[in-house]
C-alpha cells in the first residue's frame, strides 16, 4: 500500500524527484569519475619514475671535474650520482626545431625509455636516441639520419632508437601550454659522441633523506662549485604534472559537492511540500494503524531509493566514461609511455 503511494507521489512530483535523482547521479559520476582519473593517471607516472629511475634532484654547475662528483658521491646521502653535458641545439629541418642534447656518461639515472630499437650505448659514438614524439612529427624512423647544430659543430648521427626521458613528461613551451613536437624534442647520446672536449654540467643524483638537509650537506663539501641545486618536486616536468593532477583532485572534490547540496536541498524542499500537502492522509493512515515511525520511514524511501539509484548509476559510469574525456588532453599536453585510467 505504502509503496504504491510512494509511486504515484513521484509520479506526480516527477521533475522535482528527477532533479534529485540526476543531482545524486552527478555528484557520484564526477567524484568516482575524476577520482579514478587522477589516481590513475598518478600510478601511471610513479610507475614511470620507478622505471626509469627519476633522479632524486639535478646539481648544476660548470665544475663538475672528477674531484668534485668524489666529493658528491662521498656524501652519506647520495647513493648514486651521474654526470651529463645538457646543451640546445638546432634540428637540420627547414623550421629550425630545437632539440636538447643530454650526452650521458651512463644510462642508469632518469634512464631513457626505449619504445623501439636498442637500449642506448654509452660505446657507441655514431648513435642517438631520439624523443619519439618529435621523430613521429618529423616521420623519422630507426635507421635515419639526424643533424643537429651546436655552437658552429655540425652533429650527424643515426637514430639508434626511439623513446622518451622521464624529464620531460612535460616539455615546456614558449608560446603555448601545448607542446609543438614539431619544433620541440630532446635526444640521448653517449658522451664518446661529442666532437669537442667533454665538460659536464649537470650531476643527476640518488639520495636518502630530507632534500633540505641534502643541499646544506651540499653546501658544506662543494660550496660554490655549484650554481644550483633541483629537487626532484621542482623539477618543472615533475611540478607541472603534479599541479595539473592536484587540479583534477580539487575538482573531484568540489564539484561533487554541490551537487550533492544541490540535490538535499531539493529534496528537503520538495518532500516539505509532498507532507504539507498530505496532512490528511498521514492522519487516514495512522487512524488505519500505521506507527509513526513506519510513516516517516515512508516519506524518507521517497529520497532514499532515488539518490541510491543515482549513486550506484554514477559510480559505475564515473570511471568508464570521465577518464577517457580527460585522457586526450591529458596526451596531448603529457608524455608516458602508458595511461591507466583507473
Amino acid at each position: 500500500m505504502l509503496s504504491k503511494k510512494m509511486i504515484r507521489d513521484i509520479k506526480n512530483h516527477k521533475s522535482q524527484f528527477l532533479s534529485i535523482f540526476l543531482m545524486a547521479f552527478l555528484g557520484v559520476f564526477v567524484f568516482a569519475g575524476i577520482g579514478g582519473e587522477y589516481t590513475g593517471f598518478e600510478q601511471s607516472v610513479n610507475d614511470y619514475y620507478d622505471a626509469t629511475n627519476l633522479a632524486d634532484g639535478w646539481i648544476y654547475s660548470t665544475h663538475l671535474d672528477n674531484s668534485t662528483v668524489d666529493k658528491v658521491d662521498n656524501l652519506s646521502a647520495t647513493t648514486a650520482s651521474e654526470r651529463q653535458l645538457v646543451i640546445n641545439s638546432v634540428g637540420d629541418f627547414d623550421n629550425d626545431p630545437d632539440v636538447t642534447l643530454h650526452f650521458v656518461e651512463n644510462n642508469d639515472i632518469s634512464k631513457f625509455y626505449l619504445v623501439e630499437g636498442k637500449d642506448v650505448d654509452i660505446d657507441d659514438e655514431d648513435g642517438v636516441w631520439l624523443d619519439k614524439r618529435f621523430a613521429d612529427a618529423k616521420h623519422l624512423n630507426v635507421g635515419d639520419n639526424i643533424s643537429f647544430s651546436v655552437n658552429g659543430l655540425t652533429i650527424n648521427k643515426e637514430i639508434k632508437g626511439l623513446g622518451y626521458s622521464p624529464e620531460n613528461v612535460y616539455t615546456p613551451s614558449d608560446t603555448s601550454i601545448i607542446t609543438d613536437f614539431n619544433k620541440t624534442g630532446y635526444a640521448y647520446l653517449s658522451y664518446k659522441a661529442f666532437p669537442a672536449q667533454m665538460q659536464y654540467n649537470v650531476l643527476l643524483v640518488d639520495f636518502n633523506g630530507n632534500p633540505n638537509d641534502y643541499v646544506a650537506d651540499l653546501d658544506s663539501v662543494i660550496g660554490g662549485n655549484y650554481s644550483s641545486f633541483v629537487k626532484q618536486a621542482d623539477h618543472q616536468s615533475v611540478s607541472q604534472f603534479n599541479e595539473e593532477l592536484d587540479q583534477h583532485k580539487m575538482m573531484g572534490d568540489i564539484f561533487p559537492v554541490v551537487f550533492i547540496l544541490i540535490a538535499v536541498l531539493t529534496l528537503l524542499t520538495t518532500m516539505a511540500r509532498i507532507i504539507n500537502h498530505q496532512r490528511t492522509q498521514i492522519g487516514v493512515l495512522k487512524a488505519v494503524g500505521f506507527k509513526d515511525r513506519t510513516i516517516m520511514l515512508h516519506y524518507i524511501s521517497y529520497g532514499f531509493w532515488l539518490v541510491l539509484a543515482g549513486s550506484i548509476l554514477g559510480l559505475i559510469l564515473g570511471p568508464l566514461t570521465l577518464p577517457k574525456l580527460f585522457l586526450e588532453s591529458m596526451q596531448a599536453v603529457y608524455t608516458l609511455p602508458g595511461w591507466s585510467v583507473g
